[in-house]
């Protein structure tokens, strides 16, 4: 386990494979970047890339007992950072197998956190502007959450907990702020925003529904 991060540099990529108990940690005091990876498992692929001054990621992938078993040879899970401007935070924990999690960032400011605990997950997560953050859980299995932003100071909490299960946002302009939640079974949930400080909540607890929202003025 990693205790005390980390990796410090301007430009940090970090790609590992294939790899049994793996933590990995690097460190330039320079700019002040922080990165770390930790993988128990087989086969899990990470990347990391930062740009700016002040990032920090981490990374941790952890099978589970059966899965320590399994002998792998393609690639168990895949999750990668990026980020590019200054001061972003941004961590994933993938518990589970064939999960695939990106994040991205871009501008400054910025925090993503992505829970993921099943299997064949896909989470996007993406940024682009100022003061930004996004939280996502999923639990379950072949669940699809992607999320993006682009404007300024927009918030966006997001959770599943079932199986098959589709969650997009988007939200474009300025301070709109979201709450998705959802709970049960092929479930399909499509939300927009557009303008400044919207506002959107949803809980929703059943199988095979289907909402779309829209809200474009401020």
């Amino acid at each position: 386990m990693i205790k005390s991060p980390l990796t410090k540099s301007r430009a940090t990529r970090i790609l590992s494979g294939i790899f049994w108990v793996v933590p990995l940690a690097y460190a330039d005091a320079d700019f002040g970047n922080t990165a770390a990876i930790e993988q128990v498992g087989n086969a899990y692929q990470a990347v990391i890339s930062q740009s700016g001054d002040g990032n920090i990621a981490h990374i941790r992938q952890v099978a589970t007992r059966t899965e320590l078993d399994e002998d792998l040879t393609a690639v168990n899970g895949s999750a990668e950072i990026d980020q590019s401007g200054s001061r972003h935070t941004a961590e994933i924990n993938d518990f589970g197998k064939l999960n695939d999690i990106t994040v991205q960032q871009w501008q400054s400011d910025n925090t993503a956190l992505a829970n993921v605990d099943g299997d064949n997950n896909q989470v996007r997560i993406e940024q682009n502007g100022l003061g930004q953050d996004v939280l996502v859980n999923a639990d379950g299995n072949g669940n699809n959450v992607a999320v993006t932003q682009q404007g300024d100071y927009n918030s966006a909490a997001m959770a599943v907990d079932g199986n098959n299960n589709g969650l997009y946002l988007t939200q474009n302009g300025d301070s709109n702020t979201s709450n998705i939640q959802i709970a049960g079974n092929h479930n399909s949930v499509t939300a927009l925003q557009v303008g400044n400080a919207l506002n959107y909540s949803l809980e929703l607890n059943g199988n095979n529904s289907s909402i779309g929202v829209t809200q474009n003025g401020s």
